[in-house]
C-alpha cells in the first residue's frame, strides 16, 4: 500500500494555511491529517458556491477513513478542532437568541410565538430521528458529522424510523429532504440540504454502512484504506516537543474568523474554474471512464463519475483556504493552477483507494461471518493450504480437529476457498 500514499507534491503546493498543519506529519499520519483537515473545512465555508454541471454545488464532501484497529487512523480526529469553535459560537448564539424568543413569549401570552430551533455546527452521528432533521432544517449553511467509529453510523442506518442513508445521498447533491410521519404528524422539508462527513473505521464496520458498490452512497464517499501495521511510537514528553493541539486550537481561530467573515456577506461568493481548467478537468475524467468501459469495470463507474463532483469541490475549499483576507474579494473567484493540479492529484489518488474499498466488499461480507477463531486460522492460510496445515494451526489453538474440519466446510460454504483435491485446498 505505499505506492497510494498522497504525492509529495501534493503537499509542497498546498496553501499555507493547511500546509503548516501537515508539516509535523509525515506518510499516512499526514495524508490522514490533510484529508479530514479539508473535510472538516469543507463545513466552515458558508456563503460560497460553484456551478458544477448546472447545479450550484456547496464545498461540503463525505470522507471515509478505512483501516484495521489499532492502526493509527485516529490521529484524524486532531482536524476537528478545526471547526470546534465556530461550533461552540453557533451553539451561543442560538441559544441566546432561543431566550430571547422565551422572553417574548412570556411577555405576549396571547400572541402564538414560536421560538427557533437550536442551530448546531457539528451534528453527533449518534442521533435520533426527529433531531436529525431538525438539525438540518435550522443550519441552512450546513452540519458536520465527525465519527471515529464508523459503526456508530451504521447503527443509525438500523433504526426503523427511516432510511438515513436516503439522507445522506440527497445531501450530498443538496436534494430537496422530505419527510412524512403519522406517528407524530410531523412533515420536514429540508431545501438544499448541507452536510459533511469525516468517518473513520475497520472494513467490517464500514461494510453496514455501505452495503455495495450498488448502494449509491458508496459513490459519494472519498476512500483512504490502508492496512500495513504500524510500528510503536515515542509516547514520552521527549518523544514529540510540538503541541499539536495547540497547532490545531490556533488553526481553528482563523478558521472562525474567516467562516464570520463569510457568514456575514450580503451576496455569496461563486467559485469559478478557468476554460483552459475545464478542458483539462473533462479531458482526464473522460480518459478515466473511458479506459473502465473498455475493459467492462462498470461497476465502479458511479464512484469515478462522483470523483468529478469531489474534485470540483477540493478546488473550491484549497482555493478559499488560499486567501488570506476574505473582506477583499468581490462576488466571484478563480481556481489558481495549482491548486487545481493539487486537487486532480488527490483524486487520481483516491480513485485507487476507492477501487481497493470497492473489491474489500466480496471479501470482508464473507469474512464477517467468521467467529474470532476461525478468522484468526483464516488469516494464516496460504493462498494454497493443506487440511493438515489447517489442523496444525488449530493444534497450536487447542481446537478439536471435528470443530477444524467444520471451520474447513464453513470456508468453503461462504465462498471465501475451494476445494481442489482431496485435503487440497486455494483461497478464491
Amino acid at each position: 500500500m505505499e505506492k497510494n500514499l498522497l504525492k509529495d507534491e501534493i503537499f509542497t503546493n498546498l496553501p499555507e494555511r493547511i500546509k503548516e498543519l501537515t508539516k509535523p506529519f509525515s506518510g499516512r499520519d499526514r495524508d490522514i491529517v490533510f484529508l479530514s483537515s479539508m473535510a472538516v473545512f469543507s463545513a466552515c465555508l458558508p456563503n460560497v458556491y460553484g456551478v458544477y454541471h448546472r447545479n450550484r454545488l456547496t464545498p461540503h464532501v463525505f470522507l471515509l477513513i478505512t483501516a484495521p484497529a489499532a492502526s493509527g487512523k485516529g490521529i484524524m480526529e486532531k482536524s476537528k478542532k478545526l471547526i470546534e469553535k465556530i461550533h461552540d459560537v453557533t451553539i451561543q448564539g442560538s441559544l441566546a437568541e432561543i431566550e430571547v424568543c422565551k422572553q417574548e413569549q412570556k411577555r405576549n401570552k396571547k400572541e402564538k410565538i414560536t421560538c427557533p430551533e437550536l442551530e448546531i455546527k457539528i451534528l453527533p452521528g449518534n442521533v435520533s430521528s426527529s433531531k436529525i432533521y431538525r438539525h438540518m432544517q435550522s443550519s441552512p449553511q450546513g452540519l458536520l458529522i465527525f465519527e471515529t467509529e464508523a459503526d456508530t453510523i451504521s447503527n443509525m442506518l438500523k433504526q426503523d424510523w427511516g432510511n438515513f442513508s436516503d439522507v445522506l445521498r440527497k445531501a450530498f447533491h443538496h436534494e430537496t429532504i422530505s419527510i412524512s410521519r403519522e406517528i407524530d404528524e410531523k412533515f420536514f422539508e429540508i431545501k438544499d440540504p448541507k452536510l459533511s462527513l469525516v468517518l473513520s473505521g475497520t472494513p467490517g464496520q464500514i461494510a453496514p454502512l455501505i452495503s455495495s458498490q450498488e448502494n449509491g452512497l458508496f459513490s459519494r464517499f472519498i476512500f483512504y484504506y490502508f492496512d500495513e501495521p504500524t510500528f510503536w511510537k515515542d509516547v514520552s514528553p521527549d518523544g514529540d516537543q510540538m503541541d499539536i493541539n495547540q497547532l490545531f486550537e490556533n488553526a481553528g481561530d482563523s478558521t472562525l474568523i474567516n467562516y464570520n467573515k463569510l457568514i456575514n456577506r450580503q451576496t455569496p461568493v461563486e467559485f469559478k474554474l478557468t476554460k483552459e481548467q475545464w478542458a483539462k478537468f473533462n479531458e482526464t475524467m473522460n480518459f478515466a471512464v473511458s479506459s473502465l468501459i473498455s475493459i467492462h469495470n462498470t461497476e465502479i463507474l458511479p464512484t469515478i463519475k462522483r470523483k468529478g463532483v469531489i474534485m470540483f469541490r477540493f478546488c473550491m475549499i484549497l482555493t478559499f483556504i488560499r486567501i488570506e483576507d476574505i473582506n477583499e474579494i468581490g462576488n466571484e473567484i478563480y481556481c489558481t493552477d495549482d491548486d487545481f493540479n493539487t486537487a486532480l492529484a488527490i483524486i487520481k489518488t483516491t480513485i485507487d483507494h476507492s477501487i481497493i474499498v470497492s473489491n474489500l466488499f466480496k471479501e470482508v461480507s464473507k469474512v464477517q461471518k467468521l467467529n474470532m477463531n476461525e478468522s484468526i486460522i483464516f488469516s494464516q492460510l496460504n493462498k494454497h493450504f493443506t487440511r493438515k496445515q489447517v489442523l496444525d494451526i488449530g493444534q497450536t489453538m487447542k481446537i478439536p480437529e471435528r470443530t477444524l474440519d467444520y471451520m474447513i466446510y464453513k470456508f468453503i460454504r461462504v465462498g471465501l476457498i475451494t476445494k481442489v483435491s482431496n485435503g487440497n485446498f486455494q483461497k478464491l
